[in-house]
């Protein structure tokens, strides 16, 4: 929609049409918009924070927008369609230095767009999950995406497993940028890119000596801090264990489900069939359960981090990826519902930093030794693929679980080890 074909909501003003003036207060009310979702996350942003902002008064917000959630909507589209729009720039991606110098300005301006817009990715799941149309509307533009990125293969890949690397290369661009803004600093843009951009290229083209197998580059993650270890608890009898256990499995149920705000104390004891009294006497607070529940998900992912095949054939892959999928199964809502308490409660910080270090310094160390590539950012994305691929296999039932497994086989071999 253009400017020009902007109007007021009903009933204000005689005339719907919107002139310079008013887009100039719609579009200063988005921007504002957009650097309040940021800094506090979508849901204790507000009409008033985002007026404050915008330097606009209330009526004059509801003459564009019946809600924060109408804005962030206008935000979603807005993204969607630049990405779209990217997309469509991308083309056949060739098996030579072109090809990889093309598919790098790609990824530069894909991962730019995506800092730009870092709130709306950051907000995407709490907002999506309080309205179905942004949620159908987000499959749609990841969908295209997807399409165009499948179009860059040319007669390479093709089938159900073409469609499923399609969307883990799509992840791996994504979620690399929000995880290297924990742990690389912003002089190290270039390196990321570069280092996505050949590892999509080996997974794309193959690994091919002089194009996409570069000098070895030996490094350490520059944050080193401790294993996230669970919070204490006093020491507890047989029963004890069994009904924190209780309490623990019903957190793990309904927090994916519902999200961390809309998941009461009242919920988790009614499914776990104990008392608010049961509850209180193992955790201080929903949020101290949910430390907990982190935690345990973190060391159940970092052991199976510490066995992943990187030097052998695709058998051992499957079978650590089919661990890999009944571990995320059981773990991988936690993980995004840790995600989205990063971005809107700022104690979760200091503990999902450490957490993407811990991983990251595994990684690393299993990288180490090759003979080709950057450690920290194949890391980071295999990080990246680890965790969306799955997520749209078991949230969104978009890939089925297998043919995620062969795509990823795929990609973790060509990518992370340089095997054809």
């Amino acid at each position: 929609m253009s400017d020009e074909e902007i109007q007021r909501r009903p009933p204000f003003g005689q005339s719907r049409l919107v002139g310079e003036r008013g887009n100039d207060t719609r579009r200063r009310i988005l921007d504002a918009a957009l650097l309040v979702f940021g800094e506090v996350g979508f849901n204790a942003a507000s009409v008033e924070l985002i007026t404050e902002a915008a330097g606009c008064s209330r009526p004059s917000f509801y003459q564009y927008f019946a809600s924060k959630d109408e804005v962030f909507w206008k935000l979603a589209a807005r993204l969607g369609n630049k990405m779209v729009r990217l997309s469509g720039e991308l083309g056949v991606i060739t098996a030579d230095s072109e090809g990889l110098a093309h598919l790098d300005r790609w990824i530069h301006d894909f991962i730019h767009l995506r800092t730009a817009f870092a709130p709306v990715f950051s907000a995407y799941q709490t907002a999506s999950r309080q309205d179905d149309e942004l949620a159908q509307g987000s499959r749609a533009f990841g969908d295209r995406i997807s399409t165009a990125v499948l179009t860059s293969f040319g007669s390479r890949h093709k089938g159900p497993r073409a469609v499923a690397i399609a969307y883990g290369i799509v992840g791996v661009i994504t979620q690399s940028g929000g995880i290297s803004d924990r742990v690389l600093s912003a002089r190290s843009h270039d390196r990321l890119v570069r280092g996505i951009a050949l590892f999509i290229h080996r997974v794309i083209c193959g690994p091919i000596v002089g194009v996409n197998l570069p000098s070895p580059t030996h490094v350490r993650v520059t944050r080193s801090p401790g294993d996230v270890v669970p919070a204490p608890s006093r020491a507890l009898r047989p029963r004890g264990v069994a009904t924190r256990q209780l309490l623990l499995d019903a957190g793990v149920t309904l927090l994916p489900q519902r999200g961390f705000h809309e998941t009461r104390v009242d919920d988790i004891v009614t499914l776990a069939g104990l008392s608010h009294g049961a509850f209180y006497r193992y955790f201080d607070s929903k949020d101290d359960l949910f430390r907990v529940l982190a935690a345990e998900a973190n060391t159940r992912m970092l052991a199976r981090i510490d066995e992943l095949p990187v030097d052998e054939g695709p058998a051992a892959y499957k079978t650590w990826l089919r661990v890999w999928f009944e571990e995320y199964r059981t773990y991988g809502g936690v993980l995004s519902t840790w995600q989205e308490l990063f971005d809107e409660q700022r104690n979760m910080i200091r503990m999902s930093d450490q957490a993407v270090a811990v991983s990251l310094n595994r990684l690393v160390a299993l990288l180490d030794h090759r003979s080709f590539g950057d450690p920290l950012i194949d890391g980071l994305a295999c990080m990246a693929l680890l965790e969306r691929l799955p997520n749209i296999v078991v949230a969104h039932g978009l890939v089925a679980e297998d043919v995620a497994i062969d795509a990823m086989v795929v990609m973790l071999r060509r990518g992370l080890a340089g095997k054809k």
